[in-house]
């Protein structure tokens, strides 16, 4: 697919260094000054959760040095603006009780959801899952396959590949690597897994960090030998009596065995054929 070639022109004018920005407040390039009240945040916006701590410092440097950097917007309607980069400044703003905000209107060939995601990376780091997801909407959005949004984003296609497959991650080994207590390689030897999976024991080091990928691989693989193929067995035991069986066993071994029968001829069958 071919690739916006003027995505990192127009990035750069937009998020440039703070030289650059401070010449286009003083030349007034394309600045807006717009009324806080008609500035809206993007509900798709990759970032849902912020440093409340960073937030308050740095409204304390808007107030003693005043907005620098503008706002990157969108038009809403014809009286309000969507955030397209710049939320932490627009909420360190409220925070200083700024009225009027600098922002520039994002041209209209470039994408709001590139820009929001490039602004993100650039700016601070997302959490996994906000990067993640960011990058599955632009695939989905787009049609880009992982080498063009790595080229797009500035990250390797093997970055964006290994991001993306930790979304079909289990919800409960999802939160510990959104909280930082497992690393992504732990998250890559836990794709199609469940906790069920793992003894007591295992399961409490992973939950607490205390597992190293290669231990946590190593349990993964012999787990995954010692596990009776319950289809294959299932098959071969109704075979064998001739009625529908299930298997189920829990992570300590134990587990019964159920034999299915539609009418008492079928039962009586059944249960002289198992005393024989």
């Amino acid at each position: 697919m071919a690739i916006n070639k003027k995505l990192g022109k127009g990035l750069s004018s937009l998020l440039g260094s703070k030289e650059d920005l401070k010449k286009n407040l003083k030349e007034d390039k394309g600045l807006l000054l717009i009324p806080l009240e008609k500035i809206f945040r993007d509900e798709e916006q990759p970032r849902k959760e912020f440093d409340q701590e960073k937030i308050n410092e740095l409204a304390q440097s808007i107030k003693k040095n005043g907005l620098i950097q503008p706002l990157i917007l969108s038009k809403r309607d014809n009286d309000t603006f969507i955030l397209v980069a710049g939320e932490r400044r627009w909420r360190a703003a409220q925070k200083a009780e700024l009225k009027i905000l600098p922002s520039l209107l994002l041209p209209e060939d470039l994408d709001k959801d590139e820009i929001s995601l490039i602004e993100n990376i650039q700016r601070e780091d997302l959490k996994i899952s906000e990067e993640a997801l960011a990058y599955q909407r632009l695939i989905d959005k787009n049609n880009y396959t992982h080498e063009s949004l790595s080229q797009i984003v500035g990250k390797s296609r093997s970055h964006i590949t290994n991001l993306l497959r930790i979304l079909t991650l289990d919800d409960f080994f999802f939160n510990l690597l959104n909280l930082g207590i497992i690393t992504m390689g732990h998250a890559r030897a836990l794709v199609g897994k469940k906790p069920e999976d793992f003894d007591e024991k295992t399961l409490a080091l992973i939950a607490k960090g205390k597992i190293s990928v290669r231990e946590l691989e190593t349990n993964k693989r012999k787990k995954t030998s010692n596990e009776p193929n319950l289809v294959q067995e299932e098959k071969n035991l109704s075979n064998t009596i001739g009625f529908k069986t299930k298997i189920t066993y829990n992570k300590k071994g134990q587990g019964n065995i159920k034999i299915f029968y539609e009418n008492l001829e079928q039962y009586n069958f059944l249960i002289n054929k198992l005393k024989n």
